[in-house]
């Protein structure tokens, strides 16, 4: 059996990895301590064990050309909805630009409800600006948070 991965998918899982690599490696080279790791660590953990479930996930499916021609198209649309979050974020809030991002990405992935985005979206966003609010002191306009 054999890994079938659309070339977008392994490409974002190629730069997580080495992103993951070079951060933890320039983190390391700079202080090795608890306090300079405290964060990235487990961030990298986490980022290398979710590329690993995405891998064997994939291990032995088959798809044809028109869903893996989709998928791809989905993931652009979803890589430029994410630079719309970036450029739009400073000038309507991190709270608004993150609720629209993820009500937006959420649809683009599939889901059909009517009322279950929003909803993800408004929770998401409140715990995201909050918990990053209680953290780390960023100064990010926001609007309503």
């Amino acid at each position: 059996m054999s890994i079938r991965l659309a070339p977008s998918h392994a490409i974002f899982l190629a730069l997580a990895l080495a992103l993951t690599f070079a951060m933890n490696r320039s983190a390391i080279a700079a202080k090795f301590s608890l306090n300079n790791l405290i964060i990235l660590a487990p961030a990298s953990l986490l980022a290398i064990v979710l590329v690993a479930v995405i891998v064997f996930s994939q291990w032995g499916r088959k798809e044809d050309q028109g869903e893996s021609l989709r998928k791809t198209a989905g993931d652009i649309l979803l890589l430029a909805l994410f630079c719309g979050f970036c450029g739009s974020m400073f000038y309507i809030g991190f709270d608004v630009a993150t609720f629209f991002f993820v009500w937006l990405g959420i649809v683009i992935c599939g889901e059909r409800s009517l009322w279950k985005p929003p909803l993800f979206s408004l929770v998401f966003t409140a715990t995201v600006t909050s918990a990053f609010g209680a953290l780390f002191p960023f100064p990010m306009p926001t609007l309503v948070f």
